[in-house]
């Protein structure tokens, strides 16, 4: 056996893991040193792939461009240094789902232009409106079922489309897709942090629960088989931009696990990701009876499988600033045009600026927003508020310092600072596009939850894959 451990560190040394993010907006890949840890070469690109609905509850994404981005990525990477790639960890976007058909991964060439595999329904998508929620059957599990989620989503088109489930077979996240791809499987093999994210899930058995779901006619020969988020998926079956075939890949990962994973470096750090949206973590021992020391604050904070027998306390908001401010920002736009500035617009870039400019002179403001715009998991039907508003708290700086706030605010409600310091929590890490570019937003994060904010270097969920990766091969 000693021996067997000593080929495998000699095997691994001088050797690169290549991690990928698929994430709602871009693609991220790094190649992370297996000596050293660190990211050697690293790129993004953004997918541009939403499809425009006029049902604006339904969000989409054309799978076809995810994967000619993914591979135009790649392509960006040294050649020399992909050809000493040993082993690939993948994470993504949680929640979603895409449904392809079986065998078609088994194909040398992707291609979905003959609807071999579906649109990808995002984590974002609304179609599962309150009142379709109530229809479903009460899941046993603690991960109350939510829009967006994969299995409410093939419960909605069951229901309204079945034709449109009826050419596949299979089903599964878009990094499970390209497991599939890569590894040419007949099935998928989901890890158990998406399988989580999907809902109807018992992770402490790790199965289905295909009783419940079958009493309601759901279509349960779609689901994925489930394994541990160490598990190896497959084996490379063709050669990937340099990267020899046969090397292994890795069951794909939740991106918040691997984001908390490359951001994490003491059991004493919370980890506060803000982008698109935002979450607010502490890592735990898979002992429940540890876990729960205390009362758990509110209904947002859910227990999720994360590394190495460890749990992930968890409260995700659906509000961040990508998406709030977004919102503002589209707003201010559609005023102007209203006042008939069209020609006089300024860029969306500049308008940002200008936000996080004028924030930034305000010490303070009276002035309270809300911004759950779209609501939140735990209370689907809050909605965004303002309040104490006045004369002299409407300023451009004053509503987005209030913004800024009430993000903060929003993840302090469901996941107070009483319950970090029964945790022995000593500080908050920062990461995220967002968080890492907002001094504004940093401050107020240290004044809400009166702990110092560290932000990370080691931010990126592609690294925190790679980070998984190395894990499972030492």
């Amino acid at each position: 056996m000693a021996d067997e451990g000593n080929e495998m560190s000699a095997s691994c040394s001088n050797t690169f893991i290549l991690g990928i993010d698929i994430g709602t907006t871009s693609i991220k890949a790094s190649l992370l040193s297996h000596n050293t840890r660190e990211v050697i070469e690293s790129v993004r690109r953004e997918t541009k792939a939403n499809i425009s609905d006029k049902n604006t509850s339904f969000v989409e994404q054309d799978v076809t461009k995810i994967l000619s981005v993914l591979q135009h990525a790649l392509g960006q990477l040294s050649p020399q240094l992909l050809a000493r790639v040993n082993r690939i960890g993948i994470c993504g976007q949680m929640h979603g789902c895409v449904l392809w058909k079986r065998g078609y991964c088994m194909a040398k060439a992707w291609d979905t232009s003959k609807n071999n595999a579906s649109n990808l329904i995002t984590w974002e998508d609304r179609r599962c409106t309150n009142e379709f929620l109530a229809t479903l059957p009460l899941t046993q599990t603690d991960v109350a079922i939510s829009t967006g989620f994969g299995c409410a989503s093939l419960f909605w088109l069951q229901r309204n489309y079945p034709s449109l489930l009826e050419p596949y077979d299979c089903a599964g996240t878009i990094m499970d897709f390209i497991v599939c791809l890569l590894c040419q499987l007949e099935e998928p093999c989901m890890s158990s942090q998406n399988a989580v994210s999907w809902g109807y899930f018992d992770v402490d058995n790790m199965k289905w629960e295909l009783d419940l779901l079958k009493s309601a006619n759901f279509p349960t020969h779609l689901l994925p088989v489930v394994a541990e988020s160490s598990a190896v998926a497959g084996k490379l079956q063709q050669p990937l931009f340099g990267i020899p075939s046969g090397i292994s890949v890795g069951v794909a990962l939740g991106d918040f696990q691997c984001a908390v994973l490359s951001t994490i470096s003491s059991e004493t750090d919370a980890v506060l990701n803000v982008s698109t949206s935002s979450q607010l973590a502490v890592v735990v021992p898979d002992d429940k009876g540890n876990i729960f020391t205390g009362e758990v604050p509110s209904k947002a904070v859910k227990c999720l499988p994360f590394f190495q027998g460890k749990k992930v306390m968890t409260a995700a908001s659906l509000s961040g600033c990508g998406n709030v401010l977004a919102t503002y920002v589209q707003m201010l736009t559609s005023w102007m045009r209203d006042l008939g500035l069209n020609d006089h617009l300024p860029a969306t870039d500049e308008i940002y600026q200008r936000i996080l400019d004028c924030a930034e002179k305000k010490s303070s403001s009276s002035l309270k927003i809300t911004a759950t715009l779209w609501g939140e998991r735990h209370m689907p039907d809050r909605r965004a508020e303002v309040s104490n508003l006045s004369s002299d708290n409407i300023s451009l700086g004053d509503v987005g310092l209030s913004l800024y706030r009430g993000l903060v605010e929003n993840l302090h409600e469901m996941m107070p600072k009483e319950f970090l310091h029964l945790h022995g929590v000593q500080r908050i890490v920062g990461t995220g596009s967002a968080l890492i570019r907002n001094q504004v937003l940093q401050k107020q994060v240290e004044q809400v939850f009166g702990l110092p904010l560290v932000m990370s270097d080691n931010s990126e969920e592609s690294f925190g894959a790679a980070m998984a990766a190395i894990l499972e091969c030492t």
